[in-house]
């Protein structure tokens, strides 16, 4: 049953990015909902590949593949939001995602389609996996040591190698940052910051460097597939990766979603942004998993988040009607 339609000043809508997918993410949404299940044929049709199979199947390395993986999430999470826009109503103040998700909260604020967000991150997805050769660059998640010391240990990588080669990527609580470069300037970035008191250091299963200036190519190949007059203004508050603050008009909106590939994504900033700019005050997380709730409630112990990533949870949503 329908739930009563409204609205809540205080909610803000956040997407999960890549590392979030995993084998049948979504798939009892899509038994449930036909909303869900219109979303996987759309997007099946759109991109001329069995998405059902990609995402409900068990090929784990298809999925993993970047220019499946980023067409693979969009497509859940917006099965998933369209299911709560007709169970619930509930309209957020604003909406962000984290790197790959801030394309499906565009979609969610209207400034782009679902089928031209499908094939502009079909896109993005191929070509951040071959702005570098398979090797040249990784990624790792430093956790318990702040910013300004995972910095400084950066620098002094470079100054050593006398060459920019490893940088901050994600910003994500103040104790959880990920560090993106070249593989060798990462490897030595990960031992100093382990010598500097860092509690755990996660290397991701990535092969490249994203979210630095070696993601260049695919930034400037990505702003010649893109048809900005594909995008309009949006209905509500985008919060960018980039910038950490909102925006609505669509030239922003194109110039952000670009902006990100070569820029850190600054979430810690852009939640923090979202509460005081906005005032919200609960945040539901939309999509296959729950990391950025786990993030948020780092950054903000008393913020209110419920991840919606079964029908149990799309239950849950009845609970935050005014």
């Amino acid at each position: 049953m329908e739930m009563e339609k409204s609205s809540n000043p205080n909610i803000a809508f956040v997407f999960p990015g890549q590392g979030s997918q995993h084998i049948g993410m979504g798939k009892d949404i899509f038994e449930d909902f036909s909303e869900a299940r219109y979303v996987l044929e759309e997007s099946s049709d759109v991109l001329g590949l069995d998405m059902k199979n990609l995402i409900l199947g068990d090929d784990e390395a298809a999925l993993n593949l970047t220019e499946n993986t980023q067409p693979a999430l969009l497509t859940v999470s917006i099965a998933i939001l369209r299911v709560i826009e007709k169970e619930s109503g509930l309209k957020p103040v604003c909406v962000s995602g984290h790197s790959l998700g801030e394309y499906t909260a565009n979609v969610s604020a209207g400034t782009v389609d679902f089928n031209d967000a499908l094939l502009i991150v079909k896109k993005r997805g191929l070509f951040m996996q071959t702005a570098c050769p398979v090797g040249f660059g990784k990624m790792a998640a430093v956790i318990g040591l702040g910013e300004n010391i995972i910095k400084m240990a950066l620098d002094e990588v470079n100054i050593s190698k006398n060459k920019e080669g490893v940088f901050i990527a994600n910003i994500n609580s103040a104790i959880q940052t990920v560090i993106s470069g070249i593989s060798s300037f990462v490897d030595e970035a990960c031992l100093l910051l382990k010598e500097r008191g860092a509690k755990k250091i996660v290397v991701l299963p990535v092969s490249a460097p994203f979210h630095t200036p070696f993601m260049q190519k695919a930034k400037e190949n990505l702003a010649s597939f893109i048809d900005v007059s594909r995008f309009r203004d949006a209905g509500c508050e985008i919060f960018s990766n980039a910038a950490s603050i909102g925006y609505s008009k669509k030239d922003d909106a194109v110039r952000f979603l670009l902006e990100q590939i070569t820029s850190p994504v600054m979430w810690k900033d852009l939640i923090v942004n979202m509460e005081k700019i906005s005032g919200v005050s609960k945040f539901i997380e939309i999509g296959p998993s729950n990391v950025l709730s786990g993030l948020i409630k780092r950054i903000d112990k008393n913020a209110d988040v419920l991840s919606v990533n079964s029908v149990s949870a799309v239950k849950e949503l009845e609970s935050l009607m005014i």
